[in-house]
């Protein structure tokens, strides 16, 4: 276009190709001469254009990029060569036209759409802007609305299809993307009091976590921090931490992230010149877009303290829950820490020849573990006595404190002589505080919390290193144990510490509290829930042996009115009774066995989370009085169940962790104070080793500089000097002779 005038580079840019407009001259406006519309105004005819410089010969020429079917990028804000090298060599390969004079690289990049794209920059942001769809950009020969602007192109011929890398940053451009946010307004943002808040510190670890797996996975420190900056002002926005920690903990990651492993080779081993500051006024813009709301559901979307868990759905579901809540509700305890020791009770009665389907490594074991949550005396027994008052079982439900691990096996049977005597396939154990437990699991040697492990997969438990005549054995799917625990919040740790081996991933946990009672007067209790007898299987619990004593030799023996329990001998899976489970379940499981195989595993206290939710839900089929099959009902509603348990687990290892910190931060100011009171005592003998080193000195020369004096004490005196001499000289020992720049002379005051 050089050497041409404004109407023949018009006429010769119509014939290549584009759709021009006139703008007036100084105007980058491209309406300011058509007027409104002028997105559906644009023209490459000879005679429209012919037409409007006959109006004015002096209009400049603006080219209508996305009508003509290309995109271009502004390159504003930095030379090429602090760009990330993929975002730099695919701006080198654009038709290009400069645009000042003092900057070989500001200018317009032009590559050819393949695709509708808008004016949204997206990671390209913080260099400048990108005109698309209804973008415009001014043309040679058009003067320069700045002095020391000009446009000129430097490399022309045919528009180049748009790089791979410069189409990446307009992936993540928004069609609705807000305008970078003025110096003004991003001090105004960063300054305002609601974005001061600090609801949840902790939040900012998580976009950090972000931005450091982005880059250390081959991504390169821009586009991380374009992703990652965004989300933070987000939250910030929510109130979950102060805008002056983002850019303070972001800045110093983004600055480290040069030197990171696993980066992408950029070319760059620093970011352009107020490249940070520029995308935080371009994060900040799109922050404020967002509904805190909305930031914060999606944060809450994996915290179970924050479902919003339909309890009346589940409690409405069916008669027999209705009756439990009611039943709780008239005796004044939780309903659900009621129910869930009414699940222990309802499990112990199914004879434990009943096995969940073998989708994942063999049968499952319906075996049930369960704590209730509260503060001491604060409903933990009085639910678990209620639920025996609430279920009657056929037959009823035999229940025992554990001691040792071994001492689990002893509720099942003994040893006599050599013999192993069954007793019984099916026990409740119930420990009333956790405290109990711990002192169990601490006791020297203790296997306690291994043998409920296995107990609650229906392992075969035992021990075979003891003794001929102390070795138990008992088989897999050969017995039936639910447990019931009271669980103090401040003193969870027994469980929760053995988290790696499993412990309390295999509890259910209830709370006690019922905030959405009937206030008033306690209402009518409706009766129990009565269960008959489990149709098939052979179930011992109470009662069912007899004890005589041998004629000949005098011994006790026992006898049985029962087929033999056979506790010893591996059961056959062919007399199992396998429940059926709807096709929702198996996919559930499938599912989660694929991710598992695939290494994505969740959350850890989760990890036997769809094991535990099935049991519940063959409780729930007991309840309804059916035998066989697992419907989808029933899963829907252990859901809700489980739902309930994920929160007050959450909720009890939430207390606990305060719990710790609070401790851990009396351990620490007592610790400080210890310090602070350790170092005035030094400081004040110090100051006192001072004040007589100084009258010693002072005395011997009778008048000294300070110069001197300093000199002649020890280096950790030397600091106390001054105040040592304002000692002297409130004591009328010295006069202090002022000199220049604060130096003064010590004089003994005897001698004047």
């Amino acid at each position: 276009m050089s050497g041409l005038g404004l109407r023949e580079a018009a006429l010769a840019y119509a014939k290549a190709g584009w759709f021009v407009l006139p703008v007036q001259p100084g105007s980058k406006n491209p309406g300011s001469v058509v007027g409104a519309g002028w997105q559906n105004k644009s023209s490459r005819d000879p005679e429209q254009i012919n037409e409007w410089w006959d109006e004015n010969p002096d209009f400049g020429i603006a080219l209508h990029v996305g009508r003509s079917g290309a995109v271009t990028f502004d390159l504003d804000n930095a030379r090429l060569d602090e760009l990330p090298a993929d975002l730099a060599d695919g701006l080198r390969q654009g038709v290009c036209q400069m645009s000042r004079r003092d900057n070989s690289d500001r200018g317009h990049y032009l590559f050819v759409a393949d695709e509708t794209h808008g004016n949204g920059a997206g990671a390209f942001r913080p260099f400048g802007d990108v005109r698309g769809k209804n973008g415009v950009i001014i043309a040679e020969p058009t003067p320069h609305v700045k002095d020391e602007g000009q446009y000129r192109w430097t490399r022309s011929g045919d528009i180049p299809p748009l790089p791979d890398a410069l189409r990446r940053c307009l992936s993540s451009a928004s069609p609705d993307e807000a305008e970078p946010l003025t110096d003004a307004e991003f001090t105004a943002f960063c300054s305002a009091p609601e974005h001061d808040r600090n609801d949840r510190p902790a939040g900012l670890n998580g976009v950090l976590a972000v931005f450091e797996s982005d880059v250390c996975d081959g991504g390169s420190s821009h586009e991380a921090l374009v992703r990652a900056l965004p989300m933070a002002f987000r939250e910030v926005c929510a109130g979950c931490y102060p805008a002056s920690m983002v850019i303070q903990e972001m800045h110093q990651t983004f600055l480290d992230s040069f030197t990171w492993d696993g980066r992408s080779p950029d070319g760059r081993d620093r970011p352009a010149p107020n490249e940070f500051v520029r995308v935080a006024s371009w994060a900040a813009a799109q922050a404020l877009k967002a509904d805190p709301a909305e930031t914060l559901a999606r944060l809450d979307r994996n915290d179970p303290t924050k479902v919003k868990i339909d309890e009346d759905a589940f409690w409405s579901a069916r008669p027999e829950l209705a009756q439990l809540r009611d039943f709780a509700r008239s005796r004044r305890v939780g309903p659900w820490s009621m129910f869930g020791a009414v699940l222990a009770r309802a499990v112990a009665v199914i004879p434990p020849s009943v096995v969940l389907p073998d989708l994942r490594g063999s049968y499952g074991s319906l075996n049930l573990f369960v704590a209730l949550v509260a503060p001491p005396g604060k409903g933990k027994g009085t639910s678990e006595a209620a639920s025996e008052d609430a279920l009657c079982t056929d037959p009823e439900v035999h229940s025992a404190t554990p001691g040792s691990g071994e001492g689990i096996l002893k509720e099942y049977a003994f040893k006599r002589k050599s013999d192993q005597v069954d007793v019984r396939n099916s026990v409740l154990f119930t420990v009333s505080e956790i405290d109990s437990l711990a002192a169990l699991k601490n006791r020297s040697g203790s296997t306690l919390m291994p043998e409920l492990r296995k107990a609650w997969m229906g392992e075969q438990l035992g021990f075979g290193y003891a003794a001929d005549d102390k070795k138990f054995a008992i088989k897999r799917h050969r017995y039936r144990m639910t447990m019931v625990v009271g669980v103090q919040p401040g003193r969870s740790e027994t469980l929760f510490e053995d988290a790696d081996g499993g412990t309390p991933q295999r509890f259910l946990f209830f709370p006690t509290t019922d905030p959405d009672r009937p206030k008033g007067r306690r209402p009518p209790n409706p009766g129990s829930v009565k269960l008959s007898r489990w149709p098939d299987g052979v179930l011992v619990t109470e009662g069912r042996d007899t004890e005589k004593i041998d004629g000949d030799d005098g011994e006790k023996v026992f006898s049985f009115a029962v087929e033999p329990l056979r506790l010893a001998e591996r059961a056959d899976p062919e007399g199992f009774h396998v429940l059926r489970v709807a096709q929702v379940i198996e996919d559930a499981i499938d599912a989660e066995t694929e991710a598992d195989l695939d290494g994505t595993y969740g959350d850890d206290l989760n990890s036997h989370g769809t094991m535990a939710r099935l049991k519940v839900a063959a409780a729930l089929m007991w309840l309804n009085r059916r035998t066989n099959e697992i419907t989808e009902q029933d899963w829907e509603l252990a859901g809700i169940v489980k739902a309930v348990s994920d929160k007050t687990r959450a909720l009890t290892v939430g207390d606990l962790r305060e719990r710790a910190e609070r401790s851990n931060d009396a351990r620490a100011k007592a610790e400080a104070r210890r310090e602070v009171v350790k170092t005035d005592a030094v400081s004040e003998q110090r100051m006192t080793r001072a004040t007589d080193l100084v009258r010693k000195h002072v005395q011997a020369a009778e008048r000294i500089s300070r110069k001197a004096l300093r000199n002649k004490l020890r280096p950790e005196l030397r600091d106390h000097l001054d105040d040592a001499v304002d000692r002297l000289v409130a004591a009328g020992v010295v006069t202090r002779e002022e000199g220049q720049q604060g130096s003064y002379a010590v004089v003994f005051k005897e001698v004047n």
